[in-house]
């Protein structure tokens, strides 16, 4: 085995590295078509569900092949299920948990089972904690087999831990699995779970909780689906790397 010590040994690897950093397209948006518009999670604290589920209305659009799917429609599933839902015995770490429930087969459509964060009055609906009376009766539809790929994780509470490589990692992924990725990370002091569609090296994203100094004329984004009643986000890799934590791709097997 030749072990490299010389000056010129560090610059060619460091040349090769780079030169495979650049094999990545400078776009991936393909997931984005197959994105449902999240509800708003409003002050319940359900990030951790509503990403999961949102992750696997992506995978089932893609499968199926419905592009532009619609709130209420045959891919859009409830959180509600989600929340309910027994655990997996399969995660490799705590918030892929979630996601791991759909390995069950089945799901509950949103429009037998609506997540409302809020009541009638306008008052936070704590009540989507609770298991729905509907629960059991509610009728199921068939899912394919579900996985996860570990990428990584620091703890849920931390910032600034990651780096450009945390970035080209979640890219590679997106490229290679051509599936969501859900990512964890604390914007303003509490940790928040969303997923990731895709990303783009010349889109000029949103600093989102960050001074927006920091972003300033720096180019790259992420697509973000987040669970406050919108579709797609843009934020910066900027972003990305002060606020995430932790990171796993979400997969059909």
């Amino acid at each position: 085995m030749r072990i490299l010590g010389k000056k010129r040994d560090w610059a060619f690897w460091g040349l090769l590295l780079s030169a495979n950093a650049f094999a990545l397209p400078s776009r991936f948006t393909e997931l984005n078509e197959y994105v449902v518009k999240a509800p708003n999670q409003g002050e319940v604290n359900t990030c951790l569900f509503m990403a999961a589920t949102g992750a696997m209305e992506i995978l089932l659009s893609k499968k199926y092949g419905i592009r532009n799917p619609q709130p209420l429609g045959p891919t859009d599933l409830s959180e509600r299920y989600a929340i309910s839902e027994s655990a997996s015995s399969r995660s490799k770490s705590w918030f892929e948990d979630a996601f791991l429930k759909f390995d069950s087969g089945e799901a509950i459509l949103a429009r037998d089972l609506p997540f409302e964060s809020f009541s009638e009055t306008g008052e936070i609906n704590y009540n989507v904690w609770n298991l729905p009376d509907a629960f059991n009766s509610a009728p199921r539809i068939k899912l394919p087999k579900v996985d996860t790929v570990y990428l990584f994780s620091f703890d849920k509470f931390s910032k600034g831990v990651l780096d450009e490589s945390y970035v080209q990692q979640v890219k590679e992924a997106l490229v290679k699995y051509k599936s969501p990725i859900l990512t964890v990370g604390n914007d303003t002091d509490y940790w928040h779970v969303t997923v990731i569609t895709g990303y783009d090296d010349n889109l000029v994203g949103d600093c989102y909780e960050l001074d927006s100094k920091a972003c300033a004329g720096k180019r790259g984004a992420f697509y973000v689906r987040d669970s406050f009643g919108n579709r797609l986000d843009t934020r910066s890799y900027e972003w990305f790397i002060r606020r995430q934590n932790s990171a796993a791709v979400a997969t059909l097997q």
